[in-house]
């Protein structure tokens, strides 16, 4: 019982820095009418303070902020609004969270669950 919730405590950690990265971008983006790729870079830069303290350790909140702000830089979903955001970034923050151990050493791990969680994110509104 106590794994499980700490696996759930972990999940909802990456789910939130996710949707945050997501979410600022898009923000950067629709009210400020920012580049996509500027949005991004400052999402990501912002990323970067976030501190690293011994009770995230190991969460890859960095990783997933930049994750968040692919999705919302490279991708068409974000147009749809925040619900599509929300789907958006539990579809990826699930993804890195069972896969990302899976993929350590590999280049383009970021982009590829970025791009993979966005091709979910447009199929699963259309079919829901």
């Amino acid at each position: 019982m106590t794994a499980t919730l700490r696996n759930f405590e972990l999940w909802l950690l990456k789910f939130l820095t996710f949707f945050g990265g997501c979410f600022f971008c898009f923000y950067l983006q629709s009210h400020f009418k920012w580049t996509p790729v500027v949005a991004a870079s400052l999402t990501g830069l912002l990323g970067t303070f976030i501190p690293d303290t011994k009770r995230i350790e190991g969460a890859h909140i960095h990783a997933l902020v930049y994750t968040g702000a692919f999705v919302a830089m490279g991708s068409r979903v974000v147009d749809a609004g925040l619900w599509q955001i929300l789907l958006v970034s539990v579809v990826g923050s699930t993804i890195y969270f069972c896969l990302g151990a899976r993929f350590k050493g590999l280049g383009g791990r970021l982009g590829f669950i970025a791009f993979v969680s966005s091709l979910l994110g447009i199929a699963l509104r259309y079919w829901l």
